[in-house]
């Protein structure tokens, strides 16, 4: 069989069979995610949260926001180097669109990269190459966070006075389970001689999708990489800039260290769209550097209107957008 098409080998009635299971893992999200938030609002009060959200300082924001905007341009380049390296060449202007309605579909779909799964979709419709289209969206999201967790261990070498014990151990784990891990699974033979390979050539798709990172070869790698280091210095600053606008002045350091631990979390398929996760991390990760909860609270509902809600409605414009013009040539 042809490792760039989906197979269908009777494997839609299994499927059939797991969507009862489907429906119950979401709706174990959706109460766990509820409940998260039940236990964040807890500890704050729902007005000194508005209060701190309405009183802050108009310009900062906007340059959060524009700086969260600018970032799924960035992110769009990042996937063009990986699709470029594979003979692909779609335009940035689309993988910027796909990106978008990307994180619309994110705000309803579970962890913080559902959305992937739809570019995924709707690329391999484009390109008729779906295992090229999984391949580097793995790769996509992995670069960013990798490159996070060495931000988040360099800060640590200069920083560690500042946190306590077990969070700076968790930056260490992240990166040696993050780098050490990927590494590992780039090793074929690695996967080979533990058995593990056998499991990968049982999905076309999968093993398709594993050779295509391999095809990427380490330049588009390395430029992924170089382009994530930009990228997350903006997912950084945009934290920074909505922190001044709320008041609070906290010192460069706990974002290069709380930020990427937050990312990792939002990947964890625990809740929807990370509702609770992201609250619970940004109360708890900041309480400890002594910023009030109902701050560390605005600051994380803010950061998710910026980087979640308002492209969310722009990728629901541009997806709504599609379909009038699909149907319009249906009908030509």
């Amino acid at each position: 069989m042809n490792e760039e098409t989906l197979p269908s080998n009777g494997r839609g009635s299994r499927v059939a069979e797991k969507a009862p299971k489907g429906r119950l893992g979401a709706a174990v999200r959706i109460i766990l995610s509820l409940a998260l938030l039940a236990l964040v609002l807890r500890q704050v009060s729902w007005q000194e949260v508005w209060q701190a959200v309405r009183q802050a300082q108009a310009p900062c924001l906007a340059a959060a926001l524009a700086l969260s905007l600018a970032g799924v341009g960035v992110r769009a380049y990042r996937w063009k180097i990986l699709l470029n390296a594979l003979g692909l060449q779609p335009s940035l202007a689309r993988l910027t669109v796909l990106y978008f309605v990307g994180t619309f579909f994110n705000n309803f779909l579970p962890t913080g990269v559902g959305g992937d799964v739809v570019r995924v979709y709707e690329l391999a419709q484009e390109s008729k190459r779906p295992a090229a289209a999984v391949g580097t969206v793995l790769l996509d999201r992995a670069t960013g966070l990798l490159v996070l967790f060495l931000i988040a261990l360099l800060a640590l070498a200069f920083s560690y006075r500042l946190v306590s014990l077990p969070i700076a151990a968790a930056i260490v784990l992240l990166f040696i389970a993050g780098w050490g891990g990927s590494a590992f699974a780039l090793q074929r033979h690695w996967l080979e001689r533990l058995g593990l390979w056998r499991w990968v050539e049982r999905f076309d798709l999968l093993r398709g999708a594993y050779e295509a990172v391999h095809a990427c070869g380490a330049r588009a790698i390395g430029g992924a990489m170089g382009v994530s280091l930009g990228l997350n210095v903006l997912l950084i600053a945009m934290n920074v800039w909505i922190a001044r606008g709320l008041g609070v002045k906290l010192s460069l350091w706990y974002f290069l260290l709380f930020v990427p631990i937050i990312s990792f979390l939002l990947v964890l398929p625990v809740s929807l769209s990370g509702l609770g996760v992201r609250e619970g991390g940004y109360v708890f990760l900041f309480g400890e550097a002594g910023v009030p909860a109902h701050l560390a609270l605005s600051l994380s509902l803010i950061v998710y209107a910026f980087n979640n809600v308002i492209p969310g409605i722009v990728g629901a414009v541009l997806y709504a957008w599609q379909g009038l013009r699909g149907l319009r040539h249906a009908e030509d």
